[in-house]
């Protein structure tokens, strides 16, 4: 039982690696472009792989019985060669069988194509045990037969051989020739030989083990995907029948369309965040589908009946399968993920097509996308919108208008994989389980274990010196600081100098910051500087009571003189302010000594922009600072090269200190300097409530905003100020802001969040419909122009406004939207003739729905 498995096992997944690379490399390499043939290629790849296995196991054996590879278990006859060679039996052989002998122990180890060399190998061995003794005779009989109608006789075995093309054969007719001749078997033979045996044993061992733990991590997988059926079995139960009329109608359309032989059963679901199609020609959506408009609707019902078509739900719940069954290979939860995706672009194109558009599923996958989708989803059911697949990505595509029509495959590509699959079977090696006509063999005797020498002594090592500094710089300065579970290790590199500190353990400075206080139990502090060609260096040992201190300068060691310890107190205060270490009680002692001032000087003596960023921010949080002292600690901010630091301090400044105007300025000028857009951003969102107020203040804070290059963070920092907005003029002022967004996208929001924001609409409404014109998608700037539209009640200005920006919008759809929008809510008759102005260029079933909306029916 458990050689056929590892028979099965060994062949399943060589064949799984040959086609799925193979389908990888013609991926990557660009062979294979469509999507329909793409998905093709991979579906190929997983039948072709198991079919082809399946053939090469049930065909090869009779078909091309000499192509075909055992499986490594043991090495029956190097053992037996081995153990009569221990014992001396060997040397008693005729001379033919000593050649067999050896030449069985030297070639154990090479890999054939044919299982006839083992019964050779074991015939020999049997019939020159025939030869010797009596009682020779009586023990080899035991372990083999004799001659081979005895070998007929014994039940075959079905232990898994390494089978090898051996020379014995041609000995066997040397002994019949009578040409004989003396053979040597050196010890370097067996000292080669032997372990391979051993190690060929081990093998055969571990394998059943190794098929074990295969076979447990296809059982967890095959059992996870039955809770999966359990799970989608119980969600269908929890939902409820559709009946909404035009729910029904539309299924039923797009039924015929997809050419399914029944309706689909519609189903409803409250907690369900992206509609599915699974097994038994069953749709179930969630409740906040219900809401969506007609357009949506129906795109989102042609995605899933697409899935229902192509028999989606079932492949899922195969591949699932399969790549259960393919765990321990990489490449098959590669294709399986390939092939949803796939699955997702095919049915996107399919939709795109039976709607005619395909901007109404890009919306649809929008809300899937706000809902934050769950990552699992039954196995057995196809999700428009799985976490997994690239949302944005398929959005995209649909909302530009890029073709993703299918592609038909010629039936000279179709018939690819079965040439594939007969090309495997007959190429790629099987795995079998050869029929030995030998019992079993004597194991393999374990050599005795020679004693082991005694250990020489280990040299007692050398005091460690420092390891090489992290910064060395020719001009300049540098310091690095890493620490990792209390021990810290800083480098200090400037021109002509290298300062270098490690530390092991708690370490204590003096209150006067000028030298070791104390060390705890075990814990260790050296530090070197060299300087030119002047090298000190000290170090400080610890056992909790008393403190141990070695000193050295250019290499020698010597006592800690009046020199010496006037640069240890020169080097530490450079250490803490440097390295930042302790800097909550240097900030209280210094301020004990000089006040906020003596922090402020320290803080400009720090090279380190982290030192001097935890020293301001420890600062500004535990003091409060008059107004000289905060624009010192101002002007030490704007200072700093590192964005980050910056913005840390400047958090910590607006968060404790009271600032004034003056104060304000400075803090919006650094602000301005700050490079990097996600740390301007975050300033600007925290300061935004502050500055909302003040004409001048806002003007610096939105001139802040210009210089963000990223349209992601300069929508979000404008709309922190939107929020807070008192008064329609400072709406127009962030919307003129955002006006150089060039992301579609973010501009559209932008202004949708102003349309939401506004007072009143029509003080907006004319600059507001000028920034969309600015917006290149026609659904973004027609999903901008609703809103403001449905923000309030327009007067005919404002009207007029969204009318001309709508204009410019090239896709019927999208300009009808606006224009049925505008009709439906703004009753004035020069606003409702140039709703039918602007009606005329769209296509006859558009231009009809917008004269419904406005009331006139034409001719």
């Amino acid at each position: 039982m458990i050689e056929t498995g590892l028979v099965v096992a060994a062949t399943l997944l060589l064949h799984a690696c040959v086609f799925l690379g193979l389908a990888w490399t013609l991926e990557r390499g660009g062979v294979v472009r469509s999507f329909a043939a793409r998905e093709y290629l991979w579906r190929s790849a997983v039948v072709g792989s198991f079919v082809s296995a399946v053939l090469q196991l049930a065909l090869v054996p009779a078909v091309l019985p000499g192509f075909r590879v055992t499986v490594a278990a043991a090495l029956p006859q190097a053992a037996t060669a081995i153990a009569m060679h221990e014992s001396g039996a060997a040397a008693k052989l005729p001379i033919a069988a000593q050649q067999a002998v050896a030449d069985a122990m030297r070639t154990a180890a090479m890999p054939v194509r044919d299982a006839a060399a083992t019964d050779a190998a074991s015939t020999v061995l049997a019939s020159a045990a025939g030869d010797s003794a009596a009682p020779r005779r009586a023990t080899t009989d035991a372990v083999q037969p004799a001659t081979s109608e005895a070998a007929a006789s014994r039940p075959t075995s079905t232990r898994p051989d390494v089978v090898s093309r051996s020379p014995l054969p041609s000995a066997i007719d040397a002994d019949k020739a009578g040409h004989a001749s003396p053979v040597s078997m050196p010890s370097a033979d067996r000292a080669v030989d032997a372990p391979i045996a051993v190690a060929v044993s081990w093998l055969r061992t571990a394998l059943p083990w190794l098929l074990g733990v295969w076979g447990f991590a296809v059982a967890l997988a095959w059992l996870r995907l039955a809770g999966s059926a359990r799970a989608l079995q119980r969600l269908l139960r929890e939902s409820a029948p559709l009946d909404c009329a035009d729910w029904q109608q539309d299924g039923a359309a797009l039924a015929a369309h997809f050419a399914l032989p029944r309706q689909p059963q519609l189903r409803r679901h409250a907690a369900l965040a992206s509609p599915l199609a699974t097994a038994g020609n069953t749709i179930v959506v969630p409740d906040w589908a219900l809401d969506l408009p007609a357009s949506q609707r129906r795109a989102l019902l042609a995605h899933e009946v697409a899935h229902l078509a192509r028999r989606d739900p079932l492949w899922r719940g195969v591949l699932a399968f399969w790549r259960g069954l393919l765990c321990p290979l990489p490449l098959a939860a590669l294709a399986a993920q390939r092939l949803d995706l796939l699955a997702e672009w095919r049915c996107d194109a399919a939709a795109a097509q039976a709607t005619g558009d395909g901007r109404a599923l890009a919306a649809c996958l929008a809300h899937c996308l706000e809902r934050r989708l769950h990552p699992d989803y039954p196995a057995f059911a196809a999700a428009m919108a799985a976490a997994r697949s690239p949302l944005l990505q398929r959005a995209e595509h649909l909302l530009e208008g890029v073709s993703m029509s299918s592609v038909s495959l010629p039936w000279r590509v179709r018939l690819a994989p079965i040439a594939a699959v007969v090309a495997a079977v007959l190429a790629v090696p099987a795995f079998v389980v050869p029929v030995s006509h030998a019992a079993e063999r004597v194991p393999v005797p374990a050599p005795p274990v020679p004693p082991a020498q005694p250990a020489v002594p280990a040299v007692p090592a050398a005091p460690a010196r420092p390891a090489a500094g992290g910064c060395k710089v020719v001009i300049g300065h540098c310091t690095s600081v890493r620490s990792h579970n209390g021990d810290l290790d800083v480098d200090i590199g400037g021109t002509g100098r290298q300062l270098t500190y490690r530390s092991r353990g708690d370490v204590r400075f003096n209150d006067q910051d000028d030298g070791i206080a104390s060390l705890g139990a075990g814990a260790k502090v050296e530090w070197e500087e060299t300087v030119g060609t002047e090298t000190r260096r000290v170090e400080y040992r610890g056992d909790g009571a008393t403190l141990t201190t070695r000193y050295w300068k250019d290499g020698k060691e010597q006592p800690l003189d009046a020199e010496g310890t006037a640069w240890i107190a020169r080097i530490v205060p450079q250490l803490l302010r440097e390295a930042a270490i302790d800097v909550e009680g240097r900030v209280a002692r210094l301020v004990a000594r000089g006040g906020n001032g003596a922090v402020l000087a320290e803080i400009g003596l720090i090279r380190s922009d982290h030192a001097q960023g935890r020293y301001l921010g420890e600062l500004l949080r535990t003091r409060k600072l008059a107004d000289s002292e905060l624009d010192r600690a101002l002007e030490l901010i704007a200072a700093l090269d590192s964005d980050h630091e910056q913005r840390l301090a400047l958090t910590a400044a607006l968060a404790s200190q009271q600032l004034g105007k003056p104060q304000w300025r400075n803090v919006l000028a650094a602000v301005a300097e700050i490079d990097s857009d996600h740390e301007r951003a975050t300033l600007l969102v925290e300061t935004a409530a502050q500055v909302t107020g003040d004409d001048e203040l806002r003007g610096a804070w939105l001139a802040a905003t210009e210089e963000i290059g990223s349209d992601y963070e300069r929508r979000r920092s404008l709309e922190a100020l939107l929020a807070v907005a008192r008064d329609d003029a400072a709406l127009l002022a962030a919307m003129e802001a955002g006006g150089g967004i060039g992301s579609d996208y973010e501009l559209r929001e932008l202004l949708s969040h102003t349309a939401q924001k506004a007072r009143d609409p029509n003080a907006i409404a004319r600059r507001y419909a000028q920034t969309a014109k600015r917006i290149g998608s026609d659904f973004e700037r027609r999903e901008a122009l609703v809103a403001l539209v449905r923000a309030g009640a327009l007067a005919r200005e404002g009207a007029l406004a969204v009318l001309d920006a709508a204009s410019g919008i090239g896709s019927d759809f999208e300009r009808r939207e606006v224009l049925v929008e505008v009709a439906r809510r703004v009753p004035d008759d020069a606003v409702r003739a140039r709703v039918l102005q602007l009606a005329d260029d769209l296509s006859d079933f558009e231009r009809r729905q917008v004269e419904e909306a406005v009331g006139a029916v034409r001719g």
